[in-house]
């Protein structure tokens, strides 16, 4: 049979003091009682460290539930900060792309200036190309030399004038000499340079008026013709401005180009329609 301990705590006076014993007895009748005694200090010090070990835990579970709320509440408010910059990040989304809109706006009317200044630039320096017709009216021409210079030679009608082809400035006028009525005096200017009239090649193939602009973009026309030019050095003219005019028996004008410093054939500049 299994036996069973009964703890009794008993006190007893003896001398007038209290004594508390502990009695453990058993279930089983041949068993003895055995009397245990335990020292009051002994109680009291086991209540103490009892009361010492509950106080201990409780201060470090209330410390524990102070940390632990202490960092709930961190949490919290790292959350509660998340949430404010979370929120901050959408609304600056929002102006980033209000402001991507405005800037791909402003992109695409900057594109469209940008397109609208090249396609004026190109009007401007086309302004400044002697593509031109030097006419006003229809005219014959013909291709020749003057020397090994190549000329296109144009034959209008009275009452047309020459014109520029393009934009620019005056640059020279410059007179030739004409011959004698017996022919005995005649010095043509070819390029600044005085030739004898005896020879064959004259210069200016004997114009009397050379007009000289320049375009400012390496190109320069020369027009050549016997009436009164109706411009002055240094003047600024622009396409189609007159320069002579012509009048019976004035018909012809000699016209050559120029492009950085060499003389090219104005038949591979001139746009000439109909």
């Amino acid at each position: 049979m299994a036996s069973r301990f009964v703890y009794v705590l008993k006190d007893s006076k003896h001398r007038k003091k209290i004594r508390r014993q502990m009695i453990v007895a058993s279930d089983d009748v041949n068993e003895r009682i055995k009397p245990v005694r335990i020292h009051k200090g002994l109680i009291y010090t086991g209540t103490l460290l009892l009361c010492t070990v509950l106080g201990v835990s409780a201060g470090y579970f209330a410390n524990e539930a102070g940390i632990i709320k202490r960092y709930t509440d961190g949490i919290n408010i790292r959350n509660e900060r998340i949430a404010s910059l979370e929120a901050e990040v959408t609304r600056l989304n929002g102006v980033i792309a209000s402001k991507d809109s405005d800037i791909q706006i402003l992109s695409q009317t900057v594109n469209t200036k940008s397109d609208e200044l090249e396609e004026l630039t190109g009007k401007l320096e086309s302004m400044y190309i002697p593509t031109g017709f030097p006419l006003s009216g229809s005219a014959t021409m013909s291709s020749t030399f003057d020397g090994d210079i190549p000329v296109i030679i144009f034959t209008g009608s009275e009452g047309d004038y020459c014109k520029a082809t393009a934009a620019g400035t005056v640059i020279e006028i410059r007179t030739n000499p004409k011959s004698d009525d017996d022919g005995s005096i005649a010095e043509y200017y070819v390029a600044g340079e005085a030739v004898d009239s005896s020879e064959k090649e004259v210069r200016d193939l004997g114009y009397y008026t050379v007009i000289t602009i320049d375009h400012g973009n390496g190109y320069l026309t020369i027009y050549m013709n016997d009436g009164d030019p109706m411009v002055s050095e240094g003047d600024t003219v622009s396409a189609g401005n007159t320069l002579y005019n012509l009048k019976s028996g004035n018909t012809s004008l000699g016209y050559k180009m120029i492009y950085e410093g060499n003389y090219i054939n104005p038949d591979e500049v001139m746009i000439i329609s109909g």
